[in-house]
């Protein structure tokens, strides 16, 4: 699980190593590191789109919300489990941005 702190000052990115083609809407990954298969819906496909480039949850959050017809709590908090989901299978890394 990654800290809050993190979640709220932290700078995401893709981890390096990973295969990914688009499937439709869906995005197809591996990793040849784990010898993994993940499947990302439309929105998580789109999250992992933002992440071409290192950035903050709120960045992202106001992108989404651009976006997509939701309520800011249910969108931080969807974005919040997915990219704690990303982190614990190894395919994003998160640094903090008020390091240094």
């Amino acid at each position: 699980m990654i800290d809050t702190r993190l979640l709220s000052e932290g700078v995401f990115q893709r981890t390096e190593g990973l295969l990914a083609a688009e499937a439709g809407e869906e995005l197809l990954m591996m990793s040849v590191d784990l010898g993994r298969y993940f499947n990302l819906n439309a929105v998580g496909a789109r999250i992992w789109a933002l992440l071409e480039r290192p950035m903050m949850v709120q960045a992202m959050l106001a992108t989404l919300l651009a976006e997509y017809d939701v309520t800011p709590e249910v969108a931080r908090q969807e974005l919040e489990t997915f990219l704690g989901a990303l982190h614990e299978r190894g395919l994003v890394t998160v640094s903090n941005a008020l390091a240094g």
